[in-house]
């Protein structure tokens, strides 16, 4: 190869060098307050249809940190952790979260992680699973607020069993598709 070809080649490979570091790294930002428990139950609300269901932060069974959270549903139940979030209307959102179950009885949805007032969640597991990594994304509509969180159990399921939630994240996507 000639001296001349070099140069231009090692000037080419430099300016893309230089070019790829000057690009802005994009960090999403996680719209959970408290995602992983650490703060315990700051920033969320438990509700049970059936007030059999409890909470509680588990210090001993957890996916990462020091914190989860464990639903016990003692008897058939619909029991929702959530949390009010500010989002954008019109835009697409992707929820991401780790769960763990043991003897999660069920006719219809398990333990999931939901977005309320519809029927948007995760995969929803039943019986007995390991943490495991679940998403769904979702578009905001015209809504300005949303509740989401974990759950066990869903609209006309009542659940059994106790399910371990940790590690939470929601994060905004881009416009809607759907303009």
């Amino acid at each position: 190869m000639n001296p001349l070809a070099k140069i231009f080649i090692c000037a080419a490979a430099f300016g893309l060098s230089q070019a790829a570091a000057q690009q802005p790294t994009v960090v999403k930002t996680n719209l959970f307050t408290n995602p992983s428990f650490e703060d315990g139950l700051n920033g969320w609300s438990f509700a049970a249809h059936e007030k059999h269901g409890t909470i509680t932060v588990d210090t001993v069974e957890k996916h990462d940190g020091k914190n989860s959270i464990r639903i016990d549903n003692p008897a058939g139940d619909d029991s929702f952790l959530q949390q009010t979030v500010t989002v954008k209307p019109k835009t697409r959102y992707r929820l991401t979260g780790y769960l763990k179950t043991k003897d999660v009885v069920v006719k219809g949805t398990g333990a999931n992680i939901s977005l309320a007032g519809g029927f948007d969640h995760t995969e929803a597991f039943s019986g007995k699973q390991n943490w495991k990594k679940v998403s769904f994304e979702f578009d905001s509509g015209g809504m300005d607020t949303i509740k989401i969180g974990p759950r066990l159990g869903h609209y006309s399921s009542m659940a059994m069993g106790t399910a371990w939630f940790d590690d939470l994240q929601l994060i905004e996507l881009g416009p809607s598709r759907k303009r």
